[in-house]
């Protein structure tokens, strides 16, 4: 032993208890941190999913209507919440009838084929449809313009504007689409 110094059979070079505490709270407080942080952005992902997800419902079912009504021909009728359109051949003989319209918040669809006879009715295109909106249009003769018609629409409409509003929890997305009936006899 030198002089002037103890060695003490307790003190080997460790850390007390009051350290080894004070160190268990620290790291405690850093992993509460961590973990509110990655709540968090999981919590942020989640929305975005789910706004995502709902996007993708939305611009499907706008785009299973607009994929129908590009072959078709005309309007037979119409008001804001549903639509009736026809596909005749040149001569005006009809070969096909669909309508689309909302009920219990699904997106549905009835058709009516002319070589089978077959109808369908109540076909799901869409759930947690919130509103199905459509608007009816002529060609201005004079200009560019689009000329609003009033409802019920018929077969004077050569364009059709559909909106498609899917909400799912929180989450809602809105598709719109203008389509102009090329088959126009």
């Amino acid at each position: 032993m030198r002089e002037g110094k103890r060695d003490s059979p307790f003190r080997s070079g460790g850390m007390t208890v009051i350290e080894v505490m004070m160190s268990l709270f620290i790291l405690g407080l850093v992993a509460a941190g961590i973990s509110a942080m990655l709540a968090s952005a999981r919590q942020g992902q989640d929305v975005v999913t789910g706004q995502n997800e709902t996007q993708k419902w939305a611009q499907r079912a706008i785009d299973a209507i607009v994929d129908t009504l590009r072959g078709f021909s005309e309007v037979q009728t119409g008001n804001r919440e549903s639509v009736v359109i026809a596909q005749k051949t040149k001569d005006g003989v009809l070969i096909r009838i669909v309508r689309y319209y909302v009920q219990s918040g699904e997106l549905l669809r009835d058709r009516w084929e002319a070589s089978t006879g077959q109808n369908t009715t109540g076909e799901r295109v869409c759930g947690n449809v919130s509103n199905l909106e459509f608007h009816y249009y002529q060609h201005s003769p004079y200009s560019d313009f689009l000329i609003e018609l009033p409802v019920p629409a018929g077969a004077q409409t050569q364009s059709l504007r559909a909106s498609v509003t899917i909400a799912s929890g929180k989450n809602y997305a809105t598709e719109t689409s203008l389509v102009k009936f090329r088959n126009k006899h």
